[in-house]
């Protein structure tokens, strides 16, 4: 057996003239789950980029199985036998499962047309397989999250993927569906395909893991087997300081005043009858399993949806035209669980997305923006939320974690 599955020397990358990857040596064995563990901005995602081919390293080599390796897209990446499956999954939501599985590739007639039994008789099988709930011909903007996260899994499978890279997978999954896809990622070891899983839930990586590697700043900080270094220890390798708190205390006041206030709101067969109140200082968690409604009630209340009986009180106000650009204008933000499509211009600069809902505020009556209000609230928002970035002006979101 190879001693390396995936074996890279002296890799650096750099935007904008901002070095993101300085030097890295990466190496992962076959059939082993490795875990990736770093800060936001450490370079994690840019890593895998290079290895799924998404981007070209500026220097340093490459290797697969003791063989040279230099991928020059994903396509290429994807013969060479590498899967990656990303935070936002790469499905086409108005496709069917089987289309989605055979979307670079229809198997063919002897007249050269899509054999569609084949297409179909294959999806099953695979259907079968990991036991999903679905059928050849459902449509994947139907499916919850987890289900669409063992398809694309199925993807890479169904082209001997033999490195598969997990970036983030639980983020929308259930307790259950995590469950279901660490049974599956034990189970791609066991039949040796080397899996490099990204994660910031330290549990996760721990239960999950044979050995993490620690990225910092650019830096492969260490690699330690996973039963010979506790999270402490992993936390501080992460941050480079001790961290005396993981969750630390914070002093603050809760007050009467009602700040937002829902009452009776109902959608379709999605909301029913659900009345609640904010105070100001306050924080309301929101739960609730996968369907149950969470994300349609913050979207009714930012406008976003349209609700079919209800009212919305901002600050004890009724809000009579509820939309987005009202609730800006009273002073409330959406974050929306889908940046890339809803909540970024994702081949905008920093500056530019950091500004777009301030732009009224910052123009004058003709409709000029001033420059210097703009880059000054732009260099707050930099510093108070901490973005790493190089040069706000001319680095594209889609180049940040």
């Amino acid at each position: 057996m190879k001693e390396s599955a995936l074996q890279l020397k002296q890799i650096t990358k750099s935007f904008s003239g901002n070095q993101v990857l300085h030097g890295l040596d990466f190496d992962l064995k076959p059939g082993e789950v490795l875990g990736l563990a770093g800060e936001n901005g450490a370079g994690k995602s840019t890593l895998m980029n290079i290895i799924g081919g998404v981007l070209q390293a500026d220097s340093g080599s490459l290797a697969l199985f003791d063989e040279t390796y230099t991928p020059k897209s994903p396509m290429d990446a994807t013969r060479n036998g590498i899967a990656f499956i990303h935070q936002e999954l790469n499905l086409f939501q108005n496709l069917s499962v089987a289309e989605n599985l055979f979307i670079d590739g229809f198997p063919k007639n002897k007249w050269g047309a899509i054999n569609k039994k084949k297409v179909n008789e294959i999806t099953q099988k695979w259907i079968n397989h990991f036991d999903l709930p679905v059928k050849p011909d459902t449509i994947i903007g139907t499916l919850p999250a987890g289900i669409c996260q063992m398809i694309e899994i199925t993807k890479g499978l169904m082209k001997n993927a033999c490195i598969m890279i997990f970036d983030e997978p639980t983020t929308s999954l259930s307790n259950k569906e995590k469950t279901a896809l660490f049974k599956t990622i034990n189970e791609l070891g066991d039949k040796g395909i080397s899996v490099v899983y990204i994660s910031h839930i330290l549990n996760d990586i721990f239960r999950l893991c044979d050995r993490i590697t620690v990225l910092r700043d650019g830096r492969i900080i260490d690699t330690r087997k996973s039963d010979e270094v506790t999270e402490k220890e992993l936390i501080h390798l992460m941050v480079g300081r001790e961290m005396t708190q993981v969750f630390p205390t914070i002093e603050k006041e809760i007050k009467d005043r009602v700040v937002l206030e829902a009452r009776n709101i109902s959608l379709k067969n999605r909301v029913k009858d659900v009345s609640f109140s904010l105070k100001e200082g306050e924080i309301v968690g929101m739960y609730g399993l996968l369907g149950a409604g969470r994300s349609d009630i913050a979207r009714i209340l930012f406008g976003i949806e349209d609700m079919d009986e209800g009212e919305v009180f901002i600050n004890s106000e009724k809000i009579e035209n509820l939309c987005p650009a009202t609730c800006i204008s009273h002073n409330t933000a959406f974050i929306t669980e889908d940046r890339r499509k809803e909540g970024l211009l994702m081949t905008k600069s920093v500056d530019e997305n950091l500004s777009l809902v301030k732009l009224p505020d910052l123009a004058n009556r003709l409709g000029v923006i001033n420059e210097r209000e703009r880059e000054a609230h732009n260099l707050k928002a930099i510093e108070d939320l901490n973005i790493k970035v190089a040069d706000s002006k001319t680095q594209d979101v889609n180049h940040l974690s």
